[in-house]
């Protein structure tokens, strides 16, 4: 736990920084998450995605000449995915929201007012709450630290980007063991989430 705090400090300092500096950043998107490697039983199942979202501020710091930028975010984030099993043909609702610190890695070229960019972007993020079909899982069963890394691009025009990543998750959703609900046992200790998103920010 003390490294992910470490590192959400470290993040948050660079935000600081960004901010003092460069340009102020307000975005909003949506996410369309999945869950993997998910067992309810012993059977994997198949998990759909679905739309969350993400919202939040920023700041982005460039360094001349060479096309590179740092773009720190502190987000909302909500990744949502569902399941419909065969069997009962009962629908399971999978949702967290995070507080999500991603450190964007930009580089792009300047084409008068328009600045096409290709970036990656680590993140950690906490989860702040859950859905359905957790609300009977106490927290000290799951895992709320969670990082990754996402990959994308966009197009900067004047004060507007507009992005799209892929976000892969690293961590694992729970501590190693199996959790009971709705009288099944849940094998979250392999489960990550990941998925494709879209998102606008304002620079000012």
């Amino acid at each position: 736990m003390k490294k992910y705090l470490i590192a959400l400090i470290l993040m948050f300092c660079i935000s600081s920084a960004a901010l003092a500096q460069g340009n102020f950043v307000v975005k909003a998107g949506l996410n369309f998450n999945k869950l993997q490697d998910i067992k309810i039983d012993n059977p994997e199942q198949s998990w759909n995605s679905q739309t969350g979202f993400h919202a939040g501020i920023g700041g982005q710091y460039r360094i001349p000449l060479v096309g590179l930028s740092f773009q720190p975010e502190i987000l909302y984030s909500r990744v949502r995915t569902d399941m419909m099993e065969r069997v009962s043909e009962k629908s399971y609702n999978f949702r967290l929201d995070y507080l999500e610190v991603p450190l964007n890695i930009q580089w792009g070229i300047n084409i008068l007012f328009l600045r096409p960019y290709v970036f990656a972007a680590p993140y950690v993020r906490y989860a702040l709450a859950k859905g359905n079909a957790l609300e009977e899982v106490p927290w000290e069963d799951l895992n709320r630290f969670d990082y990754g890394l996402s990959l994308g691009a966009g197009l900067e025009i004047w004060k507007l980007q507009i992005s799209g990543k892929y976000s892969w998750s690293f961590g694992q959703l729970a501590h190693g063991k199996s959790l009971h609900i709705d009288s099944k046992d849940w094998k979250l200790e392999d489960a990550n989430m990941r998925g494709f998103e879209l998102s606008v920010a304002f620079l000012f």
